[in-house]
């Protein structure tokens, strides 16, 4: 009857499972509004936005693994999402101070370029970092003598944490802020808020990895 009705709406529009699992994930979060069936259709296409990068750094990531990620994870976190912008590092200079994403308030995601690998960075990574860099298969060498750190890349290994962790994180944030009701007013990163991004993105890194991504 739904698509007698409506012949030219998206088959996910109106589609009461759809609504109901996302009616179900929202709750967890506490939501302050449910999205309404049209809002979940993929009517317009998230912009991609890329600043050239300064010589000696680059996006690892580019506007084809943007896109196919968002379209791996669902609607959810693409509803009311505007834009990701591949830009320039706010960090003057050499790469010591590291800067992955960020987000901006309503529906703004920055990737930021990363220094060409391999990385030599001033100071001891925290255990933290480290070992955010060793899930995606980065080697990280402490270079405690001289207070240096080492970070090598193989392969795929630097695009894929910048999707995996860094972009995925920044959606979290995103989805958080959006769904409680408080899209045009900044969020303060609170120990809950990380930890619900934190969340996130071990939910849905599954999902990104089980599609051979």
């Amino acid at each position: 009857m739904r698509r007698t009705r409506s012949p030219r709406d998206k088959r996910g529009t109106g589609d009461l499972s759809l609504r109901r699992r996302v009616g179900l994930q929202l709750k967890e979060i506490g939501a302050a509004r449910i999205p309404r069936p049209g809002d979940l259709s993929d009517r317009s296409r998230v912009r991609i936005i890329t600043r050239p990068p300064r010589a000696g750094f680059h996006h690892p990531a580019g506007e084809r693994d943007l896109l196919e990620l968002l379209n791996v994870v669902g609607p959810i976190p693409r509803y009311g999402l505007r834009s990701i912008e591949l830009a320039r590092s706010p960090a003057a200079g050499t790469g010591s101070t590291l800067v992955f994403g960020r987000y901006c308030s309503p529906g703004r995601v920055i990737l930021f370029e990363q220094l060409v690998p391999p990385w030599r960075l001033s100071g001891l990574l925290p255990k933290t970092s480290v070992s955010r860099f060793e899930r995606v298969g980065a080697n990280v060498k402490l270079l405690a003598d001289v207070r240096a750190t080492l970070v090598h890349w193989p392969e795929d290994t630097l695009r894929r944490f910048m999707l995996e962790d860094v972009l995925l994180h920044e959606l979290g944030h995103h989805v958080l802020q959006h769904y409680k009701g408080q899209r045009f007013v900044r969020i303060a990163r609170t120990r809950d808020h990380e930890a619900f991004a934190s969340r996130f993105v071990e939910k849905h890194r599954s999902i990104v990895k089980a599609d051979g991504r």
